[in-house]
């Protein structure tokens, strides 16, 4: 009895030879001459292991055991040639100077095959956190220390940039930089890669905070393009802003209701938008937008930073007139430090008080008698008293969940506009599946260019699992299908994702028996639900025959 697992292979399978990888990779990065296995072929390989069961390169043989050699595009041969060495070499060279042009040719594929969206882009960066030293970093990109947005200041990264459409989110382009690359200076070098892929630049380009400088913004505009982001809390006009809020207040104009999806019982999240300052330094448009979600978020994180501001207070009065807490200059910078450390400087106003004691010391060591001679001795001693600036609480409370969207969109409404940013998160959800669906750390790499082509690696899978998604959806909607029992225990969602959408055909097999001359094979037999994925996907039923 002879069982060839297939898997959900045959749908990645699918959706790599319509993007036409490893062809395009072989021509951009040549083919390798000491294996049967080429590169483009082996990285199509590590693609199906990184959406099947992502484990260290050491194992991929391994992992690719039990797997049919057809269900992988491979042949027997190449199959026996797919280990960590083949798969370390074809690293080395899409991370090449060769490879220049291959993430480009991709990108275009990939736009023309599945009619991909391209009038709004949206980009955002994250780092992809590396345990070692790596002290022979030193060619670009650098495995560096920098701001971790992992919250692990203590480790190395790499920045990893990335766009994606407006339609499923789908990644176009992406890029890797040094560790202590700065978000505010990626976004130049990324604009031009966009219009020389899109062949135009007036899409709508779509960042956080840091596209909002002057420079960023100015480019743009210098080039016909157009562009959302929020204006930074820095900028004076933000503050500007706030000030008058905090005096007057203003009165804000409903403009989009969104219902809580995750809590149904809780309120919806009210957008609403006021006149207020209209223009930034640069004549840019702006508007004011405030979320009651993000308005109960701030008071939240205040009062948590007030209590724990308190509560450092607390423990400083108790550490008060011992050892380096005597003299009031170093109380006081104490105080500051932990005023500023929470935020609570405007709201908590702490005084020093002086208070003066009267000790009796005496002259003489042993036992005192009672006619001891004594010394009156002053004794200065520091305590605090903490107030709450409530007024001040008040204020601030006005300004809760405002945030400024600067754009150069002309005549489009606020609600327009506030809805092209809100599908911004989109791009968080990517780097989300590629942190934890796809596991792209820990990298048990040694050379750091291995480990900047092994990211590279991971952005193609990410991609086809984006295209996988977006396909299911659209199929969905083009056939009127709300939900589909992809969680366990045959649990609907109106969301499919990737992983589940694959985690249904994970028990596909065939088995073939052969007693003597005579050979018996059983049939896939496919569930109703893998037959309807399929057909969603547009993929022929005959792939699993």
């Amino acid at each position: 009895m002879t069982t060839h697992h297939l898997g959900p292979h045959p749908i990645v399978a699918h959706f790599l030879e319509r993007l036409n990888l490893a062809s395009i990779v072989n021509q951009t990065v040549g083919s390798s001459r000491e294996s049967c296995l080429d590169h483009g072929t082996t990285l199509a390989a590590l693609v199906h292991n990184v959406l099947d069961s992502p484990a260290p390169l050491y194992r991929i043989s391994q992992w690719a055991e039990p797997v049919a050699p057809q269900a992988l595009s491979l042949t027997a041969e190449q199959k026996r040639s797919l280990n960590d060495d083949r798969v370390a070499r074809m690293l080395d060279a899409i991370v090449s100077e060769r490879a220049r042009g291959l993430w480009f040719r991709l990108a275009l594929r990939m736009i023309k095959q599945f009619k991909i969206e391209t009038q709004r882009v949206h980009q955002d960066t994250t780092t992809v956190t590396f345990h070692g030293h790596y002290t022979g970093s030193v060619s670009e990109p650098r495995i560096t220390e920098g701001h971790n947005k992992d919250h692990r200041p203590d480790l190395k990264q790499f920045v990893f940039g990335l766009s994606v459409s407006s339609d499923g989110a789908v990644p176009l382009t992406h890029q890797v930089f040094s560790g202590n690359r700065s978000d505010d200076t990626v976004h130049r070098s990324n604009l031009e890669e966009l219009r020389a892929l899109l062949d135009r630049s007036d899409f709508v380009y779509v960042a956080d905070s840091k596209l909002g400088s002057s420079a960023n913004l100015q480019e743009i505009v210098a080039h016909g393009g157009r562009f959302v982001t929020v204006l930074a809390r820095t900028r004076k006009e933000d503050q500007t802003f706030r000030d008058q809020l905090r005096k007057s207040g203003t009165r804000w104009k409903t403009i989009l209701t969104i219902a809580n999806k995750r809590r149904q019982n809780d309120p919806p999240d009210v957008y609403a938008s006021c006149r207020g300052m209209t223009k930034t330094a640069e004549d840019f448009r702006l508007i004011w937008i405030r979320s009651s979600a993000k308005a109960l978020e701030d008071q939240a994180f205040r009062a948590k930073h007030l209590d724990q501001a308190k509560h450092a207070l607390a423990e400083l009065r108790l550490r008060l007139n011992r050892r380096r807490l005597r003299a009031a200059k170093a109380i006081r910078l104490k105080i500051r430090e932990i005023l500023q450390h929470h935020g609570m400087e405007p709201f908590l106003q702490v005084r020093l008080q002086r208070q003066v004691h009267e000790r009796l010391k005496h002259l003489k060591r042993g036992r005192p008698s009672a006619d001891a001679k004594v010394r009156r001795e002053k004794v200065l001693l520091w305590s605090l008293k903490v107030d709450i600036d409530r007024q001040r609480l008040r204020q601030e409370k006005r300004t809760d969940g405002v945030f400024p969207l600067v754009t150069n969109l002309p005549s489009t409404p606020k609600k327009e506009v506030l809805l092209i940013y809100k599908y911004q998160p989109y791009v968080e959800k990517r780097f989300s599946q590629f942190k934890t669906d796809l596991e792209v750390a820990p990298v048990y790499l040694k050379k750091p260019r291995r480990c900047a082509g092994l990211v590279h690696a991971y952005f193609v899978a990410l991609a086809v699992a984006s295209l996988i998604e977006r396909s299911v959806r659209q199929g969905m909607r083009r056939e009127k299908i709300e939900e589909l029992p992809l969680f366990p225990e045959g649990r609907m969602t109106s969301t499919p994702t990737c992983p589940r959408i694959l985690e249904a055909f994970r028990d596909v097999q065939w088995h073939q028996f052969q007693k003597g001359e005579e050979t018996i094979c059983f049939p896939i037999q496919l569930t109703a639900l893998q037959k309807t994925l399929l057909r969603l996907l547009e993929i022929p039923i005959d792939l699993y025959r």
